[in-house]
């Protein structure tokens, strides 16, 4: 095996696939390592929401972002496909974000006069739509284009397709060190050897903040831990995924339904707590009352990497090109990976990237705010 590569990328989960695989297009030498499985960790926890209009309330750069990249899932659908005859699991029914409240419902109908795409839809035409939601609702706003995807096949596709086009994934070989060897080498130190590689991408979620102090860096990332729960009915029907302040319902076509998901800041425990699953349950019993008649599969939690200003890290060190970095996504990991992917590789490639996505995701944008050193 080869031990040196033109790209490094630390972190085997959806971001560092997604990178890998549009570097490998390239005819780029790849090498990825994972400290433990590729995927196994926030990537696995994630329902594979693509929430753009969801999760994100104003129309600044991190929105156009986000719409970019969901919109590329619909290209990568049948371009995955082909290469590893894997099926990502796109499903495109939309989503129904719930108002319980006569407010809500007015702050709901506000947004539909900035987005021509959405439509406010009343409680009658949402039953008419979705028997199973409760009738205690005021309405929903209609978004066709958040969708979901399978994070598990998502990533088995990248990986797949990536290492047929030549890169290299090695798991359980979480990097210790990266070392500058010359002026355009770095050696990344792992139980498993040293790799040598010329430019290093820092792509490992919450882990990322030792790397950003070991390359001088005064960058934070804080755990956030996500809990969820899996269930499953013959009885309860759902097309579309139901939203309500940052909780869902994922409909699998299955019989499944993915509920989620908890937010614990600074919490590095990746099991899910009672109180955690049963707040959930109590959220979200509301608005489809049938899901508390439904089978418990099961429980786990994961580890959102946040920033400080909760949007991803997507640009190069600020003292050297060759190393940059790819963390920070937060809750829309999977929603980014498509766009983060293409970003990284056009910084590699030096090709042409629009401005206001370097500013919005540069690596030094908070450090003019903070001067701390991380302890």
């Amino acid at each position: 095996m080869s031990k040196h590569y033109d790209v490094g990328i630390v972190g085997g989960g959806i971001i560092g696939q997604s990178i890998a695989y549009q570097l490998a297009k390239e005819g780029i030498s790849v090498l990825v390592l994972d400290r433990h499985k590729g995927g196994s960790g926030a990537t696995s926890a994630a329902a594979g929401m693509l929430g753009a209009n969801s999760e994100l309330e104003q129309n600044d750069a991190f929105f156009q972002f986000a719409k970019e990249s969901q919109r590329q899932y619909h290209l990568l659908q049948d371009e995955l496909s082909n290469f590893s005859q894997i099926h990502i699991q796109l499903v495109d029914k939309g989503m129904y974000k719930v108002a319980l409240s006569q407010e809500e419902a007015i702050a709901l109908k506000n947004a539909v006069q900035h987005h021509e795409t959405l439509e406010w839809h009343t409680r009658e035409t949402v039953l008419n739509h979705e028997p199973s939601v409760s009738s205690e609702i005021e309405g929903a706003l209609h978004i066709p284009e958040d969708g979901h995807v399978s994070p598990k096949h998502v990533c088995e596709a990248f990986t797949k397709s990536a290492s047929l086009l030549g890169a290299t994934f090695i798991e359980n070989a979480p990097v210790q060190s990266i070392k500058k060897a010359s002026v355009n080498d770095y050696i990344l130190s792992t139980p498993q050897g040293d790799f040598t590689c010329n430019k290093v991408v820092i792509a490992n979620g919450v882990w990322s903040g030792y790397f950003f102090k070991q390359l001088g860096l005064p960058n934070r990332m804080k755990p956030v831990k996500g809990e969820c729960l899996a269930v499953k009915s013959n009885t309860l029907h759902l097309e579309k995924t139901i939203f309500y302040d940052h909780c869902y319902i994922v409909p699998k076509g299955d019989g499944r339904f993915v509920v989620g998901a908890t937010m614990v800041e600074d919490d590095w425990s990746t099991t899910p707590s009672l109180g955690g699953i049963h707040a959930l349950i109590e959220k979200v019993s509301p608005l489809v009352p049938g899901i508390s008649s439904a089978q418990l599969i099961s429980t786990w939690a994961g580890l959102r990497p946040q920033s400080e200003d909760g949007k991803p890290y997507i640009g190069v060190h600020p003292e050297d090109d060759n190393i940059l970095f790819a963390t920070g996504h937060y809750r829309n990991g999977i929603l980014l990976a498509p766009k983060t992917g293409t970003m990284i590789r056009d910084f590699i490639l030096k090709k042409k990237i629009d401005e206001n996505y370097v500013r919005a995701f540069s690596v030094t944008r908070n450090l003019a705010q903070s001067n701390e050193v991380i302890v």
